[in-house]
C-alpha cells in the first residue's frame, strides 16, 4: 500500500494519463494502439486505487482489448507462417495485452471476492467470465500464429471456470450475454484444444474460433467418469494442461478430474456441413460466410473428425539428426519433378535449387517425420500443404503433407509431416465436368501403396475435384492420356486434396 503523500504526488499524473488515453478514439490502424495499451495498462497496476474504481477502469481496458482483437484478427488470419516481423510483433503484443487484462480481473477477484456478489453489474461470476475470455483470446491468438500456449494458462482457466460456477447467482448475474459466458468460453477452449489447432492454418483457426463462439454449448462436461469413455477427454484441474483423450492416456488415479465430450457438437457440425453442401446459406445456419466455401467446408470436416475420434499415434518414432532437403508447395514440387523427368531436366532442376530449403530430421517413423528448419526461405508455410522431403541429393522425394507446425520464434520452425508416397510423377488433370473453358490442373500421380491405399492416387490443389471422371495427361516427348474414375476422396485440406482412382471402365 502506498503512503498517502506518495499517492497524492503520483496518482494525478499517472491516472490522468491513463484516463485521457482511454477517452481517445482508437487509432485508425489498430496496431498503433498496442504499445500505448500495454504501457497504460501496466501503469494502472501501479496506481493506488480502491477496488471499485480499479475495477471500473479495468472494464474500459477490457472493452478496448477485445476491440483491438476484432480489428487485428483479420490480418493474423490471412497471414502465412512463419510470420513476418510486423505480424509477429502484433501477435505478441495482443497475447500480452489479454494477459494483462486477465491478471487485472484475477486481482479483482482476490481483493474483492464475495464483496462483489450483490452487485449485478460486477459480481464475481462476471469478473471470472471476463478474465476467462481474456485467457481465451490469448489461447486463440497463440493457436493462430503457431506459438506455444502461454505458461500457466490452462491452470488459470480451470480455476476461473470453477470460480464462475461457484459464484454464479441467477438473481445477480443478469447482464445480457454474460451470465453463462464463463461456461461457454471454457467449453470453447476445450473444444479448440481437442481439434489440435497446430494442424490448422491461421484462417482455419479463426473459423474454428468463430464457430465455437456460437456453438460451444454443445460440448458436454461431466464431473464423474462416463460409462463409455473411449471417445471422451479428461482434464486434471490441478495441472497446466488442456484436454487429453482417454483413448490415448487414462486419467491419473489421484487428482481433480473433469471429463469433456464432443459427440454432440460433432453431430451438429455434421448436420451443418450437409446443409452447406445442399446449398443452404451459411448465415441461415449461424455460420460465418466463408464457412460455405470449399476451404471452409474442409476445415469444418477436419474439426468434426477430431471431435469424433482423437488421432492416435500408431508407430514408434526413431530419434536422429539427419540433414534433409525440403521443397515447399505443390506448384514448386510439380515443377521440380517435371524438370527432373524431362530429357534435359538436370540443368532446369539445378536452377530450382533456390526453392529447396535445408532441414534437420528430429525423428521419423514409417509414416512420417518431425523436422526442424535450418536454412533457406520458407515463406508461405501452412498446415495442410504439400511438401517433399529427401535425405540426399540423389534420393527420391518423399511426398508429404504438413500435419502440424510450431513457430516458437522466427529462427525456430518445426513441422510434422505425414508421408503420402515415396515417389510421384507430375501430371495434368482435366475433369469431365462439361466446362469447355477449364484449363488443365497441375497435380501429382502417386503410386498404390499396400499399407496406405490399394489404388493409385492423385494429389491436386484444393477445389480441383469437380467430377468423378477425369483425364490424366503425362509425358513430355510422348504425351500419354489416361482416363480415370474417382473411387474415394481420402484427404481434403485448405491447400490440397487426395483421391484414389481406377482406370475408367467406360472410356470415351
Amino acid at each position: 500500500m502506498f503512503h498517502s503523500e506518495k499517492l497524492t504526488q503520483r496518482q494525478p499524473e499517472n491516472l490522468a494519463d491513463i484516463l485521457a488515453w482511454l477517452a481517445t478514439d482508437a487509432a485508425t490502424d489498430a496496431a498503433l494502439d498496442l504499445a500505448p495499451f500495454q504501457r497504460h495498462c501496466a501503469a494502472l497496476a501501479n496506481v493506488a486505487l480502491d477496488a471499485p474504481r480499479y475495477h471500473r477502469i479495468l472494464d474500459l481496458f477490457y472493452s478496448r482489448a477485445h476491440d483491438l482483437s476484432e480489428r487485428l484478427r483479420p490480418r493474423l488470419s490471412e497471414a502465412k507462417l512463419p510470420l513476418d516481423r510486423e505480424l509477429r510483433a502484433i501477435a505478441t503484443a495482443l497475447i500480452e495485452i489479454h494477459a494483462q487484462v486477465a491478471s487485472g480481473y484475477e486481482r479483482v477477484l482476490q481483493d474483492a471476492g464475495g464483496r462483489l456478489a450483490h452487485n449485478k453489474w460486477r459480481n464475481p461470476s462476471i469478473v471470472a467470465a471476463r478474465a476467462l475470455r481474456s485467457l481465451s483470446e490469448q489461447f486463440e491468438t497463440s493457436c493462430m500464429v503457431a506459438v506455444p500456449t502461454p505458461p500457466d494458462l490452462w491452470r488459470r482457466a480451470h480455476t476461473l471456470a470453477r470460480a464462475a460456477r461457484d459464484y454464479y447467482e441467477p438473481e445477480t448475474t443478469v447482464v445480457p450475454g454474460v451470465s453463462l459466458d464463463a461456461e461457454k468460453i471454457y467449453k470453447a477452449m476445450l473444444a479448440l484444444a481437442a481439434t489440435q489447432p497446430e494442424g490448422f492454418s491461421p484462417q482455419e483457426v479463426a473459423l474454428a474460433c468463430a464457430y465455437l463462439a456460437q456453438f460451444s454449448t454443445a460440448v458436454d462436461i461431466l464431473r464423474e467418469s462416463p460409462a463409455e469413455h473411449s471417445d471422451w477427454y479428461w482434464v486434471d484441474l490441478t495441472q497446466d494442461t488442456g484436454p487429453t483423450p482417454q483413448g490415448r492416456h487414462m486419467p491419473p488415479a489421484q487428482g481433480e478430474i473433469l471429463y469433456c465430450g464432443f459427440r454432440r457438437i460433432a453431430r451438429l457440425i455434421g448436420e451443418q456441413i450437409v446443409a452447406l453442401e445442399a446449398g443452404v446459406p451459411a448465415g441461415n445456419l449461424r455460420l460465418p460466410e466463408h464457412a460455405a466455401g470449399h476451404a471452409g467446408r474442409c476445415a469444418l470436416k477436419r474439426m468434426q473428425a477430431h471431435w469424433i475420434e482423437a488421432p492416435q499415434r500408431k508407430r514408434s518414432r526413431r530419434h536422429n539428426n539427419d540433414r534433409a532437403q525440403i521443397c515447399i508447395g505443390l506448384n514448386d514440387l510439380w515443377q521440380i519433378l517435371d524438370q527432373c523427368d524431362a530429357p534435359m531436366g538436370l540443368e532446369s532442376a539445378a536452377r530450382s535449387e533456390t526453392r529447396i530449403t535445408e532441414w534437420m530430421v528430429v525423428n521419423e517413423s514409417a509414416t512420417g517425420f518431425a523436422v526442424m528448419h535450418v536454412a533457406g526461405a520458407i515463406d508461405g508455410l501452412v498446415p495442410g500443404s504439400a511438401i517433399a522431403l529427401r535425405t540426399g541429393a540423389n534420393q527420391a522425394w518423399n511426398i508429404c503433407v504438413v500435419r502440424w507446425m510450431k513457430n516458437d520464434n522466427p529462427e525456430h520452425v518445426e513441422l510434422g509431416l505425414e508421408i503420402l508416397a515415396p515417389a510421384a510423377q507430375s501430371v495434368r488433370l482435366v475433369f469431365r465436368n462439361g466446362d469447355q473453358s477449364q484449363l488443365p490442373t497441375a497435380g501429382l500421380l502417386l503410386p498404390p501403396i499396400p499399407a496406405l491405399r490399394e489404388h493409385a492416387a492423385v494429389l491436386a490443389p484444393s477445389g480441383s475435384y469437380s467430377a468423378k471422371r477425369f483425364f490424366i495427361v503425362s509425358g513430355d516427348d510422348t504425351t500419354q492420356v489416361t482416363q480415370g474414375r474417382l473411387l474415394s476422396l481420402d484427404m481434403q485440406t485448405g491447400s490440397l486434396e487426395l483421391f484414389q482412382f481406377e482406370p475408367d471402365p467406360y472410356p470415351l
